[in-house]
């Protein structure tokens, strides 16, 4: 029944306006804080945190926010949000729907997960990639959580990372 119910609602015009409009609207905030970030320094780590596992857009604010804060915090606390945010996706694939069409590019993304697990993982978070997609297909292959959220988490920090020391070796 739960079932049916989600995927009625999914499927509904009202939310996927809803969605548009959310998206829209972190995104505009992504903007505003890259602007004027002082107030959203004041909530700290904790901010980031919560941006990244509310949204998902957070990479955005790296490049700001890595001048003013710890950039191994910086990349801990994005990660740790994003990667939460994208178990979502695997939820959604676990539940056995064939949701997402067989197209060239999911099935590469499948032969790659179901050929070096864990690993492809990491590779997959560390690329600036729509990772919803590959978190749908980890969970439809039953890839186990924990070897799902730890290579998405470690591939996301070693991104954030990168992004961030480069931003302070560049601009700092």
């Amino acid at each position: 029944m739960f079932k049916k119910l989600g995927q009625n609602i999914v499927k509904s015009m009202i939310f996927k306006r809803v969605m548009v409009v959310t998206g829209i609207a972190l995104l505009i905030g992504s903007v505003f804080i890259a602007i004027k970030p002082e107030p959203f320094l004041k909530l700290g780590y904790a901010g980031v945190f919560f941006f990244n596992l509310l949204s998902g857009p957070g990479m955005f604010l790296l490049p700001t926010l890595a001048m003013r804060m710890n950039i191994f915090g910086l990349a801990f606390f994005s990660a740790l949000g994003m990667a939460l945010n994208d178990s979502v996706g695997w939820i959604v694939g676990s539940s056995g729907e064939g949701i997402i069409p067989a197209s060239e590019k999911v099935q590469k993304i499948s032969k790659s997960i179901q050929r070096f697990g864990p690993g492809a993982l990491l590779v997959w978070s560390l690329i600036p990639f729509p990772y919803d997609l590959v978190g749908i297909l980890a969970g439809y292959l039953k890839i186990p959580y924990w070897k799902y959220i730890i290579p998405t988490f470690l591939g996301k920090f070693i991104r954030f990372i990168l992004i961030s020391g480069g931003v302070v070796t560049f601009f700092g």
